[in-house]
């Protein structure tokens, strides 16, 4: 939705939310952007009351900082961020996983393995790596029952993604190499799904969360804060 059309919509903090966090997540926003209420308002043709809640609600999510006298800032990438955040992928995802490897319909897997093959042809297409990454990771969540860890898992998931734009999209010297590494450890994955074998999905989706945070960690263009 353009922002000239929130004026019209009735659920304006949530829309105002899901704009800006989106556009935290792909980079547009980058870390230390001073989003000033005002500027806001006029873009999105709305009064700043729903935008002052947006910024809250995103402070409370971890996307900006509220900085007495200055107002909201798109947070800082901190190492210590990604240290966390791959913890937790690293405890909960495997879980996670083994836990949908029986509900998830079999097209669903063929339709992702398919995506990782393309990838694979064409490791310098970045939307369809995108893609295929999100078909892979939505499904261990898509599936689950446990609507509690649903939730934690999709806010890592945002956060995650911030922290590896700079890594990987944004980074065209191993953006291939990080292409095929990863879209091979995928397949590991979609191919222990077809097994339908539970216990090997839970080490290979760990051992693909561990080889991504060696790669965010390891990148030389990663402008994160000690």
């Amino acid at each position: 939705m353009a922002a000239s059309d929130f004026g019209s919509n009735p659920s304006l903090k949530q829309l105002v939310y899901d704009n800006l966090k989106e556009r935290i997540i792909n980079g547009d926003l980058r870390p230390g952007t001073r989003l000033r209420e005002e500027d806001l308002s006029a873009e999105m043709n709305i009064s700043r009351a729903p935008i002052r809640e947006a910024l809250n609600m995103l402070e409370r999510d971890g996307f900006t900082t509220i900085v007495p006298r200055k107002g909201a800032i798109v947070a800082e990438v901190m190492k210590e961020d990604i240290l966390y955040i791959w913890e937790m992928r690293a405890l909960l995802e495997p879980y996670a996983a083994k836990m949908s490897t029986m509900d998830i319909p079999e097209e669903k897997i063929a339709e992702a393995k398919r995506s990782l093959f393309k990838v694979m042809d064409h490791p310098g297409d970045l939307a369809q790596y995108v893609n295929s990454d999100l078909e892979v990771h939505e499904m261990m969540v898509d599936y689950l029952s446990n609507r509690f860890l649903k939730s934690i898992l999709q806010n890592m998931k945002a956060h995650s993604l911030r922290l590896r734009w700079a890594a990987e999209y944004d980074n065209e010297e191993t953006q291939e190499s990080i292409v095929e590494d990863a879209t091979r450890e995928h397949l590991d994955i979609i191919y222990a799904f077809e097994k339908r074998d539970e216990n090997l999905v839970y080490r290979t989706v760990q051992k693909h969360v561990e080889n991504s945070a060696e790669r965010l960690l390891g990148a030389k263009y990663v402008n994160y804060r000690n």
